[in-house]
């Protein structure tokens, strides 16, 4: 197997869906590693793994950090690696900070969250030979509390303004877009009109991609309240729990660790 290129990337765009999960890790790398089209490093590490109300606490030094141990240990899948909050305000600012991200990690791509006003950056960090992956629709980084999302593109100004932004990021250079819940005619219209790929998360079918976050496939936390368009394919907690519990249970009675599992005088 070789490793996945931007060119085979495009040859999927109305033919074959791309894949993408999330990774923060040496282990879950090599389990997605060549399953998966595209390795995501996202802040959303900042929930998953610190514990974060949000994803506005998650630093630069972070995100390098976890996203060296999966670049490391992806062979075969793209990587893609998100820029902070906070992180890319200007075009001086964004050049630096991306340059410093893809130096430590090596990661194929950085992704920054896009509107109207950053359009320029993209161009920017284009035009410095770095392929950057646009985020539009619901853009994390935006919100305190993330109970407040809403779903857009959904009125004609919404779907306009979508499909306008969609086009320019195109044309400033971007690689791909992330279209996060966006309704389903609005991210089917954006899909058929471009050229690069589009990777959906709440965001209909219809887009070339699709990403989710790992540890909402896996049903890491089930207890939190989850979005409208997560789905669990495994309850990995359960199983967790009760090795756990079989665990203790055997340390308690002095069954582990057994003569299989000491070593001799």
């Amino acid at each position: 197997m070789l490793k996945l290129n931007y060119k085979k990337l495009l040859i999927k765009k109305n033919k074959i869906p791309i894949t993408c999960l999330t990774a923060y890790s040496k282990p879950l790398a090599n389990i997605l590693d060549g399953k998966i089209d595209l390795i995501l490093i996202g802040d959303s590490l900042g929930t998953t793994l610190y514990g974060m109300q949000n994803t506005r606490g998650v630093t630069i030094e972070m995100m390098k950090n976890h996203g060296k141990a999966v670049v490391l240990n992806t062979k075969f899948s793209m990587t893609i690696i998100d820029m902070p909050y906070n992180t890319y305000r200007n075009k001086k600012e964004a050049l630096k900070n991306a340059l410093d991200i893809l130096a430590f990690t090596k990661a194929d791509f950085i992704k920054i969250e896009t509107d109207e006003k950053n359009i320029d950056i993209v161009e920017h960090l284009t035009k410095n030979k770095i392929k950057v992956v646009s985020h539009i629709g619901v853009t994390p980084q935006k919100f305190s509390n993330f109970s407040r999302i809403k779903s857009v593109g959904k009125n004609i100004n919404e779907k306009n303004n979508l499909f306008n932004l969609a086009k320019k990021l195109e044309s400033a250079g971007s690689k791909m877009i992330v279209l996060e819940c966006i309704g389903i005619d609005t991210s089917k219209k954006i899909t058929s009109n471009l050229s690069i790929p589009t990777i959906g998360i709440g965001s209909s079918k219809y887009c070339d991609g699709q990403v989710l976050v790992i540890d909402d496939i896996l049903n890491f936390n089930s207890n939190s309240k989850k979005p409208k368009f997560i789905k669990n394919y495994i309850n990995i907690e359960k199983n967790i729990d009760k090795a756990v519990q079989r665990f203790a249970k055997e340390v308690i009675n002095r069954n582990f660790p057994s003569k299989k599992y000491s070593y001799k005088i």
